[in-house]
């Protein structure tokens, strides 16, 4: 698996845990709280950028603002 597929597959897990439930925001997915109980998504943040826009023009995560910050959600 490549880089890119694997980071894909993390941004998924990611969104699917249960902190998850409402959306995260795009800093989520690499920088977590002391609280937070899921993985951080490795990677360098272009490939992370790279793998979300794969995963939304897949129709698998959608985005929407949140008072300008990014927040994404999987397509349920």
């Amino acid at each position: 698996m490549d880089e890119l597929q694997r980071v894909k597959q993390e941004v998924v897990e990611a969104l699917r845990h249960e902190e998850a439930d409402e959306g995260l925001y795009f800093s989520n997915l690499y920088e977590l709280h002391e609280e937070d109980e899921r993985s951080p998504v490795s990677g360098e943040i272009s490939v992370i950028e790279q793998a979300v826009k794969e995963l939304v023009s897949e129709g698998r995560v959608t985005i929407r603002d949140d008072e300008g910050a990014v927040v994404l959600s999987l397509v349920k």
